[in-house]
């Protein structure tokens, strides 16, 4: 996570100068975006905290190793995209939930699994989708997409698992 956050700040600092150099004051108006927009997201991130930190303690890891780690084998991959996909929220909240809960419980391909469960069949997304995209596009997306997670998982069960 500290090479994350030390590549950030790089990129930071270079584009503050490049807005800084325009000479237009560009940088000040970026700067108070950033500030408005870490200030709606705290109170995401302090809950999304919160849940994980609580989940960490009352699920058992007993249970979930069985059903998600190495020894629940291919079980674990295919159940892991159905989970993924449950979790709700955006990165602020599925990634430290990932992290506390599940992270050291699941094997690598269950972990790719989820999280591409997540990124790609998330529940939360289909109402959006189907008033804005209509249900044609939505059935498409999830025929063409179905089995990109298990598959996905697999994969990385073999390369890195």
């Amino acid at each position: 996570m500290r090479n994350a956050f030390v590549a950030l700040l790089i990129l930071a600092a270079v584009l503050f100068a490049v807005a800084y150099r325009r000479g237009d004051d560009t940088h000040k108006k970026a700067v108070q975006t950033g500030r408005d927009m870490f200030v709606n997201v705290l109170p995401i991130l302090a809950a999304a905290f919160t849940v994980a930190g609580l989940l960490q303690t009352v699920l058992p890891g007993e249970a979930l190793s069985r059903w998600l780690g190495e020894e629940a084998g291919w079980r674990g991959i295919v159940i892991a995209p159905f989970i993924g996909a449950l979790v709700q929220g955006g990165p602020f909240s599925f990634f430290p939930l990932f992290d506390a809960v599940f992270r050291d419980a699941v094997g690598t391909g269950t972990a790719i699994a989820m999280i591409t469960g997540w990124a790609m069949h998330n529940v939360g997304h289909l109402p959006f989708e189907f008033a804005f995209l209509g249900p044609r596009f939505v059935v498409l997306k999830l025929a063409a997409v179905i089995l990109v997670p298990p598959l996905s998982g697999t994969i990385a069960h073999f390369l890195f698992g």
